[in-house]
């Protein structure tokens, strides 16, 4: 074991699955692992056509918001496949003209796919198979991968099926072919797409949005990373801890939290994880809380929302490596980072020495944190700055033109 300047000790490789997850294989029936087979071979059958499909499992999500944008601007039509129907008013609110938006499971969603000769996504669309030849499935996903555990790391599945999965690093390259089980040709680095609406957004536009009278005032955008989430009606422990948790905070502490924030003339914006299976209870004065139906009502999304604070707390959350191409302030507030290591695991470690800012365990200190932000302090900007060139070889608004520029989507005559 060897002890580090953070306090963490690593503990001898094991292959042991972390304490929040399952030992047992996903339990699939045969008819269910047949119906897997049949349709992957109707896939390889099925002529394809030079057409663009894309699908994330939020439906409304800027990285795939900001292909459409290029492939519009490209003239290049693009389907959009919903997992739920019912959001196809949110993404056209928010989408270029035109965009054609269909149920995945639905005879249209279906086709759409087996017909597409581009598929992009966050996550996987139909299943999690190995792409057919005649088609190229690229996956976004929804963060750079340095920070939590994810696929093949995960004892429940062994990798990521697809064609290329982008990033922004040399470093996200390594991590994201071992996790996703691809060949470093596949892992191209292009940047992530998502960040082009964080570079472009109207910062002060959403800023008087959603702060109204007090845009004037310190805030701070607070994103932390969900411990308990629920898809649909399947739900997942990412700490080893048997208490679930929305922050990791208690009420208590937010309410500490709260009264210095009023007596120091500063706010947070606190959006919570789309997947979090704790929604927010609490009601304080300084402290304005956001979720998925704010956000859709408005018009706005999570990456354009970025921009336009002051600085970021976060915790576990991969955001923070997109956050570096903004150059602001942050704090790190993980009390539960035992708990987390002993749950779903992290990659980079000891994750206190690796991220760009205060990392903090305690109300009083993430308070701490906060007074020197406040105050206009930034006291780990060259951190940031080293961190930016490790995680980052793009830091412009380009990364969805590089991706469809590789792919061969020029514009059409």
């Amino acid at each position: 074991m060897t002890q580090h300047r953070s306090g963490h000790t690593e503990q001898a490789f094991r292959l042991d699955p972390p304490e929040g997850h399952s030992r047992r294989p996903p339990d699939r029936s045969l008819a269910r692992r047949l119906s897997y087979v049949a349709f992957n071979t109707l896939n390889r059958l099925v002529p394809k056509q030079r057409k663009v499909v894309l699908h994330s499992m939020i439906d409304v999500e800027d990285g795939v918001l900001a292909l459409l944008e290029e492939l519009s601007e490209r003239q290049i039509p693009a389907t959009v496949l919903l997992e739920d129907p019912a959001h196809a008013v949110a993404l056209r609110a928010v989408a270029p003209e035109g965009v054609k938006a269909v149920a995945k499971r639905s005879l249209t969603g279906v086709l759409c796919f087996l017909t597409a000769e581009f598929v992009v996504t966050t996550m996987h669309v139909f299943g999690d198979r190995r792409p057919p030849a005649n088609q190229v499935q690229i996956n976004i996903w929804h963060g750079e991968p340095p920070t939590k555990i994810v696929a093949r790391f995960f004892p429940d599945t062994g990798g990521i099926a697809c064609t290329y999965a982008p990033v922004c690093s040399t470093m996200g390259r390594a991590y994201r072919a071992a996790e996703f089980d691809l060949a470093p040709q596949q892992v191209p680095i292009l940047g992530a797409p998502r960040n082009d609406r964080m570079l472009r957004a109207d910062a002060a536009a959403i800023r008087a949005e959603v702060t109204g009278e007090e845009r004037d005032l310190p805030t701070l955008l607070w994103l932390p990373t969900h411990r308990a989430g629920r898809w649909g009606d399947r739900e997942r422990r990412d700490t080893a801890s048997d208490t679930p948790a929305g922050l990791p905070f208690t009420s208590e502490e937010l309410d500490v939290l709260d009264e210095w924030l009023v007596k120091q003339g500063a706010r947070l914006v606190l959006k919570l994880h789309p997947n979090a299976a704790v929604r927010w209870e609490g009601s304080h004065r300084a402290i304005t809380v956001l979720d998925e139906n704010y956000l859709k009502s408005r018009g706005l999304t999570l990456y354009p929302l970025l921009a336009a604070f002051d600085g970021l707390i976060t915790d576990v959350s991969s955001v923070w490596v997109d956050y570096l191409l903004l150059d602001k302030p942050m704090i790190f507030a993980v009390p539960d980072i035992e708990d987390y290591r002993r749950g779903r695991g992290l990659n980079l470690e000891p994750y206190e020495d690796w991220v760009p800012g205060p990392f903090v365990r305690t109300m009083a200190e993430l308070v701490g944190a906060l007074a020197e932000v406040v105050g206009g302090g930034d006291p780990t900007a060259d951190e940031r700055r080293l961190a930016r060139r490790r995680f980052h070889r793009y830091a412009d608004d380009q990364s969805a033109v590089r991706l469809l520029d590789g792919l061969g989507l020029t514009a059409q005559r």
